[in-house]
């Protein structure tokens, strides 16, 4: 009774857990890469993230790690988050994005994977979103 108790937890817990995205294919990771030039769109057209390149996808506490966009011309925020941290993404021009972060030390509780969402607003509010894979050790 009880091994047939711990299986049914067991599947239970490995059913809730989810799976992570793969890496989107405008998506570069590691040595510095040449991003393509941002599209010019109108306003109330939907934002498009055109190019992501990050220094890793795989951060270890107490490294430094950043983060490069290019998008549509009409794109007004950018927005990198998780379940554990979120980033407003500084615009150095337009469709031109990128952040640089160090990464303290983070608890153990908070050593796992995540799910990195990416996230480009046109200034209505409209949404295009990008979903990655993420790893804090």
């Amino acid at each position: 009774m009880a091994r047939a108790l711990r299986c049914v937890l067991v599947l239970a817990l490995t059913a809730c857990t989810s799976r992570l995205p793969d890496v989107p294919q405008v998506v570069s990771i590691g040595k510095t890469v040449a991003l393509p030039t941002p599209q010019i769109a109108r306003n109330n057209a939907p934002p498009r993230l055109l190019a992501m390149h990050f220094s890793s996808l795989d951060v270890t506490r107490g490294s430094t790690w950043s983060g490069s966009f290019v998008t549509t011309t009409n794109v007004a925020s950018v927005e990198v988050r998780t379940n554990l941290f979120s980033i407003d993404v500084p615009r150095k021009e337009f469709g031109q994005f990128a952040f640089t972060l160090d990464v303290f030390d983070t608890p153990p509780i908070f050593i796992r994977s995540y799910r990195l969402r990416v996230l480009a607003r046109n200034s209505a509010g409209v949404i295009e979103e990008q979903d990655l894979p993420f790893r804090i050790r």
